[in-house]
């Protein structure tokens, strides 16, 4: 015998769900929701992807543009200097966010030397100014240079 049986005390019973209306739910009501979770899958899935080919595409339009720029001021003696040769360029599109002229596009560097920051305001036909931040201070390159010329595929 178990012990609320010696002790005259009846074991509660387990009840199972009921539904508003008191009654036990079907087996169609308890599947009720599984198209709204799928819905909501199938949303999150969809944003997650549009927000990933958003970000490599804007690194795919992007990257090139950084390579024109430093190819550009390779032989500058201060990004020579504290940079070395460089090896890779790729847009930094949160430090381009940062700034605070709306029209500055910002490129992380990476040289034998260490790396940094090309940083170009106000691009278009003129830009007013081209900066290297790198981990000692920010050096301005250039004010008031030409854009790059596209390349000839463009």
């Amino acid at each position: 015998m178990s012990e609320s049986e010696q002790s005259g005390q009846a074991t509660p019973l387990v009840e199972p769900p009921s539904s508003p209306s008191g009654s036990i739910p079907s087996r169609s009501e308890l599947d009720a929701g599984w198209p709204l979770s799928l819905l909501v899958f199938v949303s999150l899935l969809g944003l997650l992807l549009c927000a990933g080919s958003g970000w490599w595409g804007m690194h795919f339009m992007m990257d090139p543009e950084g390579d024109r720029w430093v190819r550009q001021f390779q032989g500058h003696p201060v990004l020579r200097e504290q940079l070395g040769d460089v090896s890779s360029t790729r847009y930094d599109l949160r430090g381009t966010f940062g700034e605070s002229h709306e029209e500055t596009m910002v490129f992380f560097v990476q040289g034998s030397k260490g790396s940094g920051q090309l940083v170009v305001t106000e691009f278009g036909m003129r830009v007013p100014r081209v900066e290297l931040r790198t981990a000692t201070g920010t050096t301005v390159l250039q004010e008031g240079v030409e854009g790059p010329a596209p390349t000839e595929h463009e």
